[in-house]
């Protein structure tokens, strides 16, 4: 059982009935005795004079006005029977155990009590004004809380099922108000984790005055720093990038005006220098790119994008490229697929990705592209995977090399030509159109990343060769 209302209810509940329960026993056992003993001792001391007081009546006044008084018993007696040695005197019927019990206290002379499912019986033996024997019968029904427990069983089962539904609903508002800030909590945490710095818990009520409550505030402390170092990590990102553009543009224009003028002995320092300009330049770019992503600023109208006809333009573009460098780029499957948003920053996407994998794939391998239709828990979407045959990635940096700037192996990284921000620019543009990027290692080797993206409309399938094919414009499906 994993979800914490769930526990707190049934815990609740259970814990209440079970208190219910041995509260009824425990009051049953012990008031039962005390009650038992009290009525004992009250008619013990009561019943001789009552007893004479009938044999008297029934001597002196005759048997109409003692039936008269037995029609009429007092309490707390349900009945009152009186006998003589052979019969009951108000002549009704009465059942063997009645006669038996005062058959006991008519030979032993004394008072007799006992207890049937039914009640109490006591029986008492007098003598009247005559010297002749009687015997006095009381019956009292049995205790309320004896009858509780000693009802039939459509009424015992009615009474449990009122005291589970009344602890039910009692538990039920117990639990929703113990887990209540707790959910709220998980979903403020769930959020800032997807990356929504804004996530907050928010101020709890005025009756919410316990550690939940403290513990809300303390993650709503966290949140508000964290969104405050981000979001200068982000602005101060922006900022030298944009300061950076100026002197790059001089130093690239100094350069045009020494190479008219340079001798030819110096080309090739220069063409080095052009060179480095070049990719700093790109840099640059890249973290102008990231900053907008991170701070909203690529925000565009969405648009139908169709996703076959991108992968198969990047596949093509990327393989031509690829083969100056003994390598292939080859698509296994293309699905129609098309989903809504901004067909630049999902090229930009999908070629990070394939020119990563063309990177790092060991010559003389291809990286394959596939573009597949799924309908998984997170509904119909379509998911695109790139495979390189490289080294793959070390099994704790799979989730890592989609942060800025994170380098596996810094030396690989740098005679690649990158810097750690291919990757990250891709998860951005991923989560921007509401999808999710992951990476895994392939049994056979290599690196598989997947890109998920939701669909926009439901669609016709349409399935592709599995065999790979070049990604050339010629050997692709229309």
């Amino acid at each position: 059982m994993r979800s914490l209302f769930a526990k707190v209810f049934l815990w609740f509940w259970v814990a209440m009935v079970l208190v219910g329960a041995t509260l009824i026993f425990t009051i049953f056992k012990t008031q039962t005795v005390f009650v038992e003993a009290r009525e004992d001792e009250r008619d013990r001391a009561l019943s001789p004079s009552f007893a004479a007081n009938l044999a008297d009546i029934y001597e002196r006044q005759g048997p109409p006005a003692l039936s008269a008084y037995l029609k009429y018993p007092p309490r707390p007696y349900a009945s009152v029977y009186f006998f003589t040695e052979d019969r009951e005197l108000s002549g009704r019927v009465v059942d063997s155990l009645v006669n038996e019990i005062a058959r006991r206290a008519r030979d032993s002379g004394e008072t007799q009590i006992a207890r049937t499912s039914e009640g109490r019986v006591l029986a008492q033996s007098a003598a009247g004004p005559s010297g002749k024997r009687y015997v006095l019968l009381l019956q009292t029904r049995a205790h309320p809380i004896a009858d509780f427990l000693q009802a039939k069983p459509a009424g015992q089962v009615l009474r449990i099922a009122a005291v589970f539904l009344v602890a039910g609903i009692v538990c039920l508002w117990l639990a929703r108000q113990i887990t209540a800030p707790v959910r709220k909590l998980s979903e403020a945490a769930r959020q800032l984790a997807n990356g929504n710095l804004a996530a907050r818990v928010g101020k709890p009520s005025i009756m919410q005055r316990d550690e939940i409550a403290d513990l809300g505030r303390d993650f709503d402390d966290m949140a508000e720093r964290i969104e405050s170092l981000i979001s200068a990590q982000r602005r101060l990102i922006g900022d030298i990038s944009h300061e950076l553009r100026s002197p790059l543009t001089r130093i690239s224009v100094a350069l045009g005006i020494a190479r008219r003028n340079a001798n030819p002995e110096c080309n090739h320092a220069l063409n080095r220098m052009e060179r480095e300009v070049e990719r700093l330049n790109q840099l640059i770019g890249n973290l102008l790119k990231l900053a907008r992503f991170e701070t909203g600023a690529e925000l565009m109208k969405p648009s139908p994008v169709k996703l076959d006809l991108l992968l198969r333009e990047v596949a093509q573009d990327a393989d031509f490229e690829a083969r100056n460098r003994d390598r292939l780029v080859t698509v296994a499957r293309l699905d129609s697929c098309s989903v809504e948003g901004s067909e630049e920053l999902l090229r930009s996407a999908v070629e990070n990705i394939v020119r990563n994998a063309v990177n790092y794939t060991a010559e003389g391998t291809e990286v394959e592209l596939r573009l597949e239709r799924v309908c998984d828990s997170f509904g119909e979407g379509a998911v695109i995977r790139v495979r390189d045959h490289g080294r793959g990635v070390p099994q704790e940096s799979l989730e890592q090399i989609f942060q800025p700037f994170y380098r596996i192996d810094d030396a690989r990284e740098r005679s690649a030509g990158g810097v750690g921000l291919g990757l990250a620019i891709t998860e951005r543009a991923v989560r921007l159109h509401g999808g999710r990027v992951k990476a895994e290692n392939s049994p056979s080797g290599g690196l598989i990343v997947e890109l998920h993206l939701p669909l926009m409309t439901v669609v016709e399938l349409s399935v592709r060769p599995a065999t790979p094919v070049p990604a050339t414009s010629a050997e692709l499906p229309s």
